[in-house]
């Protein structure tokens, strides 16, 4: 595989120039928008010098490592920027599934890793088995809309009235990746009457994503750490939550 070659996936996207997908490009500020209001959340926290878990304070960075990952893909547009586009992303599902598991079920570090494990060989099976029948190559992240569908479902029929509670934030961020995954998968369909293309609203809906869950995220350790009556305190006991 050649690395250096240009790839030409979108609709705005019509010749190998640096700014040939401008509108992509520049909708990736929807994840620094992001990470910026997530630290500003955090902000309370570290100024009474709480201990902030690197489970939650970590995804910050990869919200910053999103946006330019796929601000480099979209613009030099070749296959190894690719990686740098889809990388972070992976990571960022994946930690937030471990930091999910860890905060709302207080599960131990190994539990969060099988769970995690557990979503990859899915991702695998699903990708290798339908991942070819959905257009866009949008099949990758199909799971990942099955994964909160699946999180929002177990919360709403949890016998613990404290996770009922956030159910409905989860559904909201399943209603938004819906539109963004849908967005996505149209892109190329589109082209002929809208050139720009709709791969730009998948940026801006997944920045909201992102915002949303790791807001819930925050507010969950919060609440845990609350109960737990230190500041910081791993529900767990796993490495997870050491850092600042």
């Amino acid at each position: 595989m050649n690395l250096n070659e240009h790839v030409d996936q979108y609709c705005e996207r019509v010749s190998a120039a640096f700014w040939a997908e401008p509108v992509n490009a520049i909708s990736n500020l929807s994840f620094i928008i992001a990470a910026l209001a997530i630290w500003r959340m955090l902000a309370p926290d570290r100024a009474t010098g709480r201990r902030i878990p690197v489970s939650v304070g970590f995804t910050t960075p990869l919200m910053v490592c999103i946006g330019l990952g796929s601000f480099a893909f979209h613009t030099i547009g070749t296959r190894w920027s690719q990686v740098l586009d889809v990388a972070p992303i992976g990571l960022f599902v994946l930690w937030y599934l471990g930091s999910f598991l860890l905060w709302f079920h207080g599960l131990p570090l190994k539990r969060c890793l099988l769970g995690v494990a557990a979503f990859i060989g899915f991702l695998a099976v699903f990708i290798a088995l339908a991942g070819p029948h959905i257009p866009n190559k949008s099949g990758t992240y199909v799971p990942v809309l099955l994964l909160l569908v699946g999180i929002t479902v177990a919360l709403r029929m949890s016998g613990e009235a404290e996770l009922r509670a956030y159910a409905g934030s989860f559904a909201w961020s399943t209603l938004v990746f819906a539109v963004s995954l849908t967005a996505r998968t149209l892109d190329e369909r589109v082209c002929g009457s809208f050139p720009v293309g709709t791969h730009f609203v998948w940026h801006l809906c997944d920045g909201l994503l992102v915002y949303l869950t790791s807001r819930t995220l925050v507010h969950r350790w919060r609440v845990r750490t609350a109960e737990a009556g230190a500041p910081g305190a791993d529900p767990a006991g796993t490495s997870l939550s050491v850092g600042r």
